[in-house]
């Protein structure tokens, strides 16, 4: 019989009188790799986190390698267990050495014996095949590296249960292969890994066992050989419409005057010229791998990288973009790659996070008319499905979806005529990615343009009328794909390599 490195039985736990787990049973084996899948908002987090006795449950008993940890975790417990969060914790102005040592640090003599740490991290970095220089700073690292730093970080602090939340969704597929031949070392060397990711079809291909939860209840626990995809989206939504299964609407585009025409613009990071032209009602594409450009490409049309040459014209008239708020004016909005870095405010409102973009056309005499910013935000709440308790909720306490939804409704609050939507599905869950691609469709039948860029080909290809190809930031070529069928995943993935 395989030891336990984990068991819990009728775990409950709930905030402000409303129930988040309830009567969960868990267990998992030494060696074990379990993806935990389920909606955001369902309670996969915060059973990660009494896992890691950051929180305690209601009721219930929890036991790590067989010590009861329900309560109280010890020093010991609390040192086996690993957690690597989605939105990373590093220290950006520290090396890659300083961070993977942070409070973990080898001393001689009370000094910290820095010729030790490279020569272990060297030896461990060699073994699992990661090629990151231990000198260089976090911040001038690529948000893959850092992935690879922050499960580095946890690995060598010996841990023997791993938590990953989302660990590749910032990786390319070779970079994700990497890190799953680095999962399955990690296995055979006895560590346990609960890992949560949207990717499910990674969670088919890697781990042992399938954990679902919906609602706060665990509604699949079995092994990964004994379910299969449908099953896995069944227990996960219950009778609730599939992943990005609706139908887009097909409309005729009047390819006369642009929206947005972007006219040979260069900056410190696109070197050669780059143009393009958008077309009101249409939902344009930016497909390539991991740094071929989009996001340069977005923060020049948004003015937070500024133009070394080039033009930009809205609806045939030139605009003058130096700054976001230029950017807002001319009736351009970006929804940012990262939501909790550079889309919100996480620990004020969805209330103060909505208004923050409309202050100018709210203020009066200098004062805030709080009565129609209040009617806004709710009008938003309940158009974009925002699931919260009121508008006083604070972002950090909302799901992955829904805040991403709160940046959305910021964008869509300016009334903009363009969205820029940088990788908008990101560490959401599938049917928050619906909800989203209707978002989209909805906007671009009222009129408006969009440009996606997505690390989902099936996204880009499901949703684009058009779809430009991206490489070494320069635009290599362009598919057309009016009726969302002409290009497949295949010839994408094909053209974007």
């Amino acid at each position: 019989m395989k030891e336990k490195a984990l068991n819990m039985e009728k775990i409950c736990i709930g905030f402000n009188g409303i129930p988040v787990l309830k009567d969960i049973d868990f267990s998992l084996d030494k060696g074990e790799v379990c993806g935990l899948v389920g909606k955001n908002g369902a309670g996969k987090s915060t059973l990660l986190k009494i896992i890691q006795g950051l929180y305690h449950a209601g009721s219930g008993k929890v036991e790590i390698f067989g010590a009861d940890t329900t309560k109280e975790i010890s020093d010991k417990s609390y040192g086996l267990v690993g957690m690597i969060f989605q939105e990373l914790s590093l220290i950006p102005e520290m090396s890659v050495l300083e961070n993977l040592f942070l409070n973990n640090e080898m001393k001689a003599r009370g000094m910290i014996n820095v010729r030790e740490e490279k020569r272990k991290a060297a030896e461990f970095m060699q073994k699992y095949g990661v090629h990151i220089s231990v000198d260089e700073k976090v911040k001038n690292l690529g948000s893959a590296d850092k992935q690879m730093v922050e499960i580095c970080k946890a690995i060598l602090k010996q841990k023997k249960i791993l938590l990953m939340d989302e660990p590749t969704a910032s990786l390319d597929n070779e970079q994700a292969d990497k890190f799953y031949r680095m999962v399955k070392q990690l296995k055979e060397e006895g560590i346990s890994i609960i890992l949560i990711t949207h990717h499910l079809q990674e969670i088919m291909d890697n781990c042992d066992s399938i954990a679902v939860i919906r609602d706060g209840i665990m509604t699949l626990h079995d092994k990964t050989a004994n379910v299969s995809m449908k099953k896995m989206i069944e227990a996960m939504l219950g009778g609730e419409e599939t992943d990005l299964a609706f139908s887009r609407s097909i409309s005729e585009i009047k390819h006369e005057q642009p929206i947005l025409e972007v006219k040979n613009i260069t900056t410190k990071y696109i070197k050669d010229p780059l143009s393009f032209k958008i077309y009101s009602g249409e939902v344009v594409g930016m497909a390539g791998l991991k740094g071929c450009g989009r996001t340069e490409v977005f923060r020049a049309v948004f003015g937070l990288d500024k133009l070394m040459s080039g033009e930009i014209y809205i609806d045939g008239k030139k605009v003058e973009i130096k700054s976001t708020t230029d950017a807002v004016n001319a009736g351009i909005y970006l929804i940012p790659e990262s939501r909790r870095f550079q889309g919100l405010s996480v620990e004020h409102s969805i209330k103060f996070n909505i208004e923050l973009p409309l202050l100018g056309k709210l203020t009066k005499h200098l004062f805030i008319d709080d009565a129609k910013s209040s009617r806004i935000v709710d009008d938003y709440i309940e158009k974009i499905h925002i699931k919260s308790n009121s508008r006083n909720d604070l972002v950090k306490n909302l799901s992955g979806g829904n805040q991403q939804k709160v940046v959305i409704s910021k964008a869509l609050a300016t009334n903009p005529k363009v969205l820029l939507m940088d990788d908008p599905t990101y560490g959401v869950d599938v049917g928050a990615k619906t909800e989203i691609m209707k978002i989209i469709n909805e906007f671009k039948m009222n009129g408006g343009a969009v440009i996606l860029a997505s690390s989902e080909i099936e996204e880009v290809n499901q949703n684009c009328n058009r779809i430009f190809i991206l490489k070494g930031r320069k635009l290599t070529g362009e598919l057309s794909n009016e009726d969302y069928m002409t290009v497949t995943q295949d010839k994408l993935a094909e053209e974007i390599q």
